[in-house]
């Protein structure tokens, strides 16, 4: 089954015939930034992301830390490898250690 590519129109099919098999499938949006809200005792930051970004991509983006924080959604801690996939309102919670 051949998909064709929005980008590259006829590609999938002109590609057979150059005696090679190819089959390209676009789905990725370009241009769709999303706002994530990070809100915690320090204060609020809000950043703007493409869908897909991670938690600490984000979080780098603002003044906290991703060593020094977790970061929780209704609840959950969130690792911060997790991808970002719609516009978000997440608590940050600094981490405090010491004796």
């Amino acid at each position: 089954m051949d998909f064709e590519s929005t980008a590259i129109p006829g590609y999938a099919t002109s590609a057979l015939s150059w005696g090679f098999c190819a089959t390209v499938i676009s789905m990725m949006i370009h241009g769709c930034a999303m706002d994530v809200r990070f809100h915690g005792r320090e204060g609020e930051k809000v950043v703007s992301v493409e869908p897909g970004t991670s938690v600490r991509e984000a979080l780098q983006l603002t003044d906290w830390l991703p060593s020094m924080v977790i970061v929780s959604y209704e609840g959950t801690v969130l690792p911060h490898s997790t991808p970002l996939t719609s516009p978000v309102s997440l608590l940050v919670t600094t981490i405090s250690s010491g004796g």
